[in-house]
């Protein structure tokens, strides 16, 4: 708030010497008005000083100030509802397929009667066993060797699997394998003879001997 200053000082000139009694009454009482008469002024100017003052401070005269807005609450936030995961059908365990079984195939075959019969060395190298005489049951050289067998395979002709090992150039031979030939009419009249020693050389067709056989 600012404040007006007071009235300048007035300096009062001083007052001649009066001789006479009746000079210094007159001049004491002009001293007294003139005092009487300067305060009144000063009280005024105070006055209006003060007088004014409020008038600044009303709330007309102050400057123009936007009302401040009174912050709305934050809305609560709703809370967030788990969602449920979605259910699912329990899966069927995926069976397996069998590993397919290793080794020899399983007997599927039987030799046909065409071949049930004695066959006779047309290789040297069989010529020192003999013939060879097949049942349906067994395998048998003339020099004495014999053996069950089983037809384990058919392809590109019949592999047997001899139980008793016939050895042959004292090597045991487990396997042989006949190929049939047929004349013109159909009708075999002579075979080859392949024989293996073990599964490994039956894998690889690596044969111990071959010979061939034929009708008479």
């Amino acid at each position: 708030m600012a404040v007006k200053p007071l009235n300048p000082p007035i300096f009062l000139p001083s007052l001649p010497n009066v001789p006479v009694q009746s000079g210094r009454r007159r001049g004491r009482l002009f001293y007294l008005v003139t005092l009487l008469a300067l305060g009144s002024l000063a009280l005024g100017g105070c006055r209006n000083d003060t007088a004014t003052a409020p008038e600044a401070l009303a709330p007309g005269n102050s400057p123009d100030v936007p009302p401040m807005e009174e912050a709305s609450p934050a809305s609560p936030t709703p809370a967030e509802t788990p969602t449920a995961a979605p259910l699912t059908a329990p899966t069927a365990p995926v069976s397996q397929a069998p590993a397919p079984a290793t080794g020899p195939p399983s007997q599927g075959t039987a030799l046909p009667d065409a071949l049930l019969k004695e066959w006779q060395p047309l290789s040297d190298v069989l010529a020192a066993f003999g013939p060879m005489t097949l049942t349906s049951t067994e395998v048998t050289w003339g020099s004495g060797q014999s053996s069950p067998y089983t037809v384990i395979s058919s392809e590109g002709g019949y592999l047997l699997q001899l139980s008793a090992a016939p050895s042959f150039y004292d090597i045991p031979n487990p396997y042989i394998k006949l190929m049939p030939k047929t004349n013109a009419s159909g009708v075999a009249t002579s075979m080859e003879l392949a024989f293996y020693e073990s599964d490994a050389k039956l894998k690889g067709d690596e044969y111990i001997m071959y010979g061939s056989y034929f009708v008479e």
